[in-house]
């Protein structure tokens, strides 16, 4: 008989505070989202929220369901472990040293001197999209887990390598501190593991599930998209 390994169901999700004026009309269908999630029936629910700031989450957490803000930390994470009749949830980000001045010099250099990934870059985000009004939320969370759509961004990502500016890798650098982030969220959820054989749920920007699913089954674990059917 296979031992079991420590589970992730890995949820990339959406920003919430981007449309806020779709999803107020949607507050059935994040109940929905949460129910289907809640059938997975983890033990640990860990969130992108930074870790150094545990206590503020703690204190958000005893909030009233009808005090919750438009925030996928509170509207997805909070409902969900009140639903599973969990104690906690847990904190595990860390934004890291990259900066929104790196970003945005990246998108600029990309977008003055790398048509063909600005090109790329466009087209996932089409393809991508955000949340849809005319798609149940759970319909839009199934498209954003989409390995397909997971491959792609990856690929997208990776090709930041060729991006220079005055001599400067800074393709590499972004990427590397990406990578550092990715790292120390696993790192996080390693230190909230209790025992060997849990089932944690991560909620986290769908940015980060091509390189934490790697990260994620490099350390022998398995991981479980919720939204594949």
């Amino acid at each position: 008989m296979m031992e079991k390994k420590v589970e992730i169901v890995l949820v990339g999700t959406h920003h919430f505070a981007y449309q806020k004026d779709v999803l107020m009309d949607k507050q059935n269908e994040i109940i929905e989202l949460v129910d289907f999630l809640a059938a997975f029936n983890p033990g640990k629910i860990a969130l992108e929220w930074e870790k150094s700031e545990q206590e503020e989450l703690d204190k958000g957490f005893t909030k009233s369901e009808e005090d919750y803000e438009m925030h996928e930390i509170e509207q997805v994470g909070f409902r969900l472990a009140t639903k599973l009749d969990r104690k906690a949830v847990f904190a595990v980000n860390w934004a890291g040293p990259l900066t929104q001045e790196e970003m945005v010099t990246l998108n600029q250099s990309i977008q003055e001197d790398y048509p063909n990934i600005w090109q790329a870059v466009e087209a996932f985000g089409k393809k991508s999209g955000g949340i849809n009004p005319d798609q149940t939320l759970l319909e839009s969370y199934r498209k954003l887990n989409n390995p397909e759509l997971t491959k792609d961004l990856e690929e997208m990502y990776l090709s930041f390598l060729a991006v220079e500016k005055n001599g400067q890798n800074i393709g590499v650098s972004f990427l590397s501190k990406w990578m550092e982030r990715e790292l120390t969220i696993v790192k996080n959820i390693i230190e909230i593991l209790e025992k060997p054989k849990e089932r944690i749920l991560l909620i986290v920007g769908g940015d980060h599930v091509w390189m934490l699913k790697k990260l994620f089954e490099g350390k022998g674990w398995t991981v479980i998209n919720p939204f594949e059917k």
